[in-house]
């Protein structure tokens, strides 16, 4: 009898940690595309406002956030922009946000990536990237 306790314990067990294996693995992991384009910091603000929500509905380990940031929007993250601006970039960077801006804007505007927030990351085209992104399942939102 104790050997079939044992054995009974032992499966339970197993059993136990594939169905939570299993739970962990079906945990939806969502990817999140924002788009800055205008010149507003309120936008970018509210753009970082949509990224921290998300991460706290979904929580930060089951979301993937981009911001991708062109057109006129490249002038909000300059190294200049407001110190409650930069934090909140500083801040959400540190949280897991990617937040990208557009070498071809950041060319027509005359910039150079030391004109930038250290946080920010670039790609080659802002439309390409959200394209790109839009096309392997990420949900696009412009605020």
């Amino acid at each position: 009898m104790d050997t079939i306790v044992r054995k009974f314990l032992v499966e339970f067990i197993l059993l136990a940690f594939f169905a939570n294996g299993l739970s962990a693995a079906e945990t939806p992991h969502y990817k999140l595309l924002l788009q800055v384009s205008e010149d507003s910091v309120d936008k970018l603000n509210l753009a970082l406002n949509n990224a921290k929500n998300a991460q706290h509905a979904f929580g930060p380990e089951n979301i993937e956030i981009e911001i991708v940031v062109f057109g006129g929007g490249i002038q909000t993250l300059k190294y200049y922009t407001p110190t409650t601006i930069a934090e909140k970039v500083k801040e959400a960077t540190y949280s897991g946000v990617r937040i990208v801006a557009c070498e071809n804007a950041l060319r027509a505007a005359k910039l150079r990536p030391s004109d930038m927030l250290r946080e920010v990351r670039y790609v080659p085209s802002g439309v390409a990237e959200i394209v790109e992104k839009a096309s392997q399942g990420w949900v696009y939102i412009r605020p």
